[in-house]
C-alpha cells in the first residue's frame, strides 16, 4: 500500500494534480477505511453496520430478507459459519415467486435471533505480518462449507478472516471429505492474496492430503488438487483449540443427513470417493 501510494503521489507531482488537504487525511492512528474500522489492536466491523441489523424487527416480506441478507454480507468477514447460520433464512426465500408465497417460519425467527446475538460479540481481527505463517481451519455441514484464517502469535491464535458459502445442487450430495476439500478450495479462491503471500497450515484431523494426493483421484479431485498444489500448504493434526473463537470448528464434518431422510446403518468400510 505504501508503495502504492508513493507511486500516486509521483504522478499526482508530474501531471501537476493538486489535492484538497481538507478532504485528506495522514498519519492517523485510528479511523474508517474501506467500510471497516482500523485500530492499532486490528481490524473492527462497522458499528453502523451492526446496529442496522440489531435493530431490525423480522422480517415480513421477500424485498425485507433480501435486504437483510445483503446487510448480513457486508459483515460476513467477522462472522464464524455465517453461511450456515443463516440458512434458514435462504431457505424463506425458496420457491418464492409471488409475494403470496412467502412465509417467515419459526427456525428463520430462531436463526435471526442467534444471529443478533452474534453480531453483538463479533471478534477482532487482525493483520498478518509479511511472510507470517497462517493457520486454516475448516469445517462442513450438509448445507454449508466454512473456514477460518487465523495467526498465532505467543500462545494466541487470532482470526484474520471467516469465509462460508452455503452449498447448492449437486454439491449437496457430495461425500464429507469432499465438502472438507470443498471448503479448503473456496478458502483458496476467497483468500487467494493471503494463500499467495503466506505459508499456510491446515490443521485438520481429516486425512485431506491423502485424498487429494491419490495417484488415481480424478475428476473434481483432481481439479482441485492441481488448484491447491500450486500454494505452500501443509497439514497438522489437530492437538488442541487456542481459543473461544474457534468453537464452531470443533467438528469438522458432522454426522448429518439430509432433511427429511434415513439413515441406515453400514458395516464400517475404508472410505473411498467417486468423483464425477
Amino acid at each position: 500500500m505504501l508503495r502504492d501510494v508513493d507511486e500516486m503521489f509521483r504522478t499526482f507531482q508530474k501531471i501537476n494534480m493538486k489535492l484538497n488537504p481538507k478532504k485528506c487525511t495522514f498519519r492517523a492512528v485510528e479511523g474508517m477505511f474501506l467500510g471497516y474500522m482500523i485500530i492499532p489492536e486490528g481490524i473492527k466491523p462497522c458499528l453502523d453496520k451492526t446496529e442496522a441489523v440489531m435493530q431490525l424487527p423480522s422480517p415480513r416480506t421477500i424485498k425485507e430478507v433480501q435486504s437483510l441478507n445483503g446487510k448480513l454480507a457486508s459483515l460476513n468477514r467477522f462472522l464464524s459459519k455465517s453461511a450456515e447460520k443463516s440458512l434458514p433464512l435462504f431457505k424463506t426465500l425458496k420457491k418464492c415467486i409471488k409475494k403470496s408465497d412467502f412465509h417467515w417460519t419459526p427456525e428463520a425467527e430462531q436463526a435471526f435471533k442467534q444471529l443478533k446475538q452474534h453480531l453483538s460479540e463479533l471478534p477482532l481481527l487482525v493483520a498478518p505480518k509479511p511472510k507470517e505463517e497462517l493457520i486454516v481451519y475448516l469445517s462442513a455441514s450438509y448445507g454449508a462449507v466454512s473456514a477460518v484464517l487465523m495467526t498465532e502469535r505467543g500462545t494466541v491464535q487470532t482470526p484474520v478472516y471467516f469465509v462460508s458459502r452455503a452449498l447448492q445442487g449437486p454439491e449437496l450430495n457430495y461425500a464429507p471429505m469432499e465438502k472438507l476439500v470443498l471448503a479448503l478450495v473456496f478458502a483458496a479462491k476467497r483468500l487467494r492474496r493471503y494463500f499467495q503471500a503466506h505459508p499456510i497450515v491446515v490443521i485438520t484431523d481429516q486425512p485431506i492430503k491423502q485424498i487429494i494426493s491419490r495417484p488415481d483421484a480424478a475428476g473434481r479431485l483432481q481439479k482441485w488438487s492441481v488448484m491447491l498444489g500450486e500454494h505452500n500448504i501443509t497439514y497438522r493434526p489437530r492437538t488442541s483449540m487456542k481459543g473461544q473463537i474457534l468453537a464452531d470448528f470443533l467438528v469438522e464434518k458432522p454426522d448429518e443427513a439430509p432433511p427429511d431422510t434415513s439413515v441406515v446403518e453400514t458395516p464400517q468400510e475404508p472410505y473411498f470417493c467417486v468423483a464425477s
